[in-house]
């Protein structure tokens, strides 16, 4: 019986009331038991929980790493790359900032950019949500700050790290966090082609 309820995950009214019987009939505590099926239960859900942010960090890695080999490192310089570390509610500043600080250089000139990385496994309905609206908030808001662009590449399908449709977002076009599909097509990118920002438009393509 315990073992039946550790594996399913519930420990339902009428399985407490029959582990409490049989550790009466066996003259043990019944407290003591359902207590520790409990703890044992908690903790084992704990751990899925881990497994899964886990999994999730796992994937926003791959597709990062995935994104920053299409900046060609002769043109572009990464000038900071943000990592999700935190503890009791106290995180780094650029926590919150986009994923990639990049610089284009060229021709002895130096141009800023900042891409957030975003990466749907199976979208389903008419829509896609690309972000959080504080999300967006944050990128539109450090866009301003910096003075220059913020890009949200977007990977649909596949893996994380080798997703099966690439879109490019710019931040300064979005006024919400959710698209319908249709509205995808002029942001598309071709997977197997390389990024490159056009200066004078601060366009990423």
């Amino acid at each position: 019986m315990i073992q039946a309820v550790k594996a399913d995950g519930i420990l339902t009214p009428k399985e407490e009331k029959l582990i409490l019987e049989i550790a009466i009939t066996e003259g043990k505590d019944p407290e003591i038991a359902i207590n520790k099926i409990k703890k044992e239960l908690q903790e084992s859900e704990e751990e899925n929980e881990t497994e899964l942010i886990d999994l999730n960090q796992k994937a926003g890695l791959g597709f990062e790493k995935f994104v920053i080999q299409k900046f060609d490192k002769k043109y572009f310089k990464i000038r900071n790359w943000a990592g999700d570390k935190f503890v009791d509610g106290r995180y780094a500043d650029t926590t919150t900032q986009p994923d990639f600080q990049l610089s284009l250089n060229l021709r002895g000139q130096s141009y800023p950019l900042a891409v957030e990385c975003k990466w749907r496994s199976e979208p389903k309905g008419d829509y896609i949500r690309f972000a959080n609206d504080g999300q967006l908030e944050r990128y539109k808001a450090f866009a301003k700050q910096e003075n220059y662009p913020v890009f949200i590449v977007l990977g649909i399908g596949g893996k994380a790290s080798d997703p099966a449709e690439l879109y490019i977002l710019p931040v300064q076009e979005l006024n919400k966090s959710i698209l319908h599909k249709s509205a995808f097509g002029k942001y598309h990118k071709k997977i197997d082609a390389d990024f490159f920002l056009d200066q004078e438009s601060n366009t990423l393509r």
